[in-house]
């Protein structure tokens, strides 16, 4: 067991990032796989949602960094909206954000989901998947970009009224 991914998870457990609705824990046991739910902020289109990533560790994790993907569907432009269509392509759901494109081993997992968390506030569109979702996000003050958003949040993360059960495949690439 990787001694240092140990302390992460026993950081981010014992003293969870203020601000931030986060819980974490283990799937199937296995500190190389973690289940992260995040809970969007009151003041974003992502409001009232709650989000199921998954972090996945290499055996050599801090040398290389984890591969975080969103299980819940989310309207993002940093999140890939499509499955894998080669080998060694990202997941579906998979987040691209600085700190884990520009990986250093001195990096903690607090910083990586502080930077994921980031993301109901932020939308980096130098590092995007899918132009659409960019030139949506710039027309008109992002309108139909932050009502898809909206709409995505309300069908799939709102814990009251979301869909439990989406087909992965099919439920991430938004069309109207």
């Amino acid at each position: 067991m990787s001694g240092r991914l140990y302390e992460d998870y026993k950081e981010l457990t014992n003293k969870p990032n203020e601000n931030c609705g986060m819980t974490i824990g283990l799937i199937n046991d296995s500190i190389y796989d973690w289940s992260i739910t995040l809970t969007a902020p009151k003041d974003t289109a992502y409001k009232g949602g709650l989000f199921i990533l998954n972090a996945h560790f290499p055996n050599d994790y801090p040398n290389n960094p984890p591969e975080v993907f969103f299980i819940t569907p989310i309207y993002h432009v940093n999140v890939k909206p499509t499955a894998p269509k080669s080998e060694g392509e990202e997941s579906l759901g998979h987040v691209c954000i600085s700190t884990l494109n520009w990986w250093k081993p001195h990096y903690k997992m607090k910083e990586v989901l502080l930077n994921i968390f980031s993301l109901f506030y932020m939308h980096n569109q130098d590092s995007a998947y899918g132009l659409e979702r960019v030139k949506e996000y710039n027309e008109d003050k992002g309108a139909v970009y932050f009502e898809k958003a909206r709409f995505f949040t309300k069908k799939y993360a709102d814990p009251k009224t979301g869909k439990k059960n989406f087909d992965r495949s099919q439920d991430w690439d938004f069309k109207i």
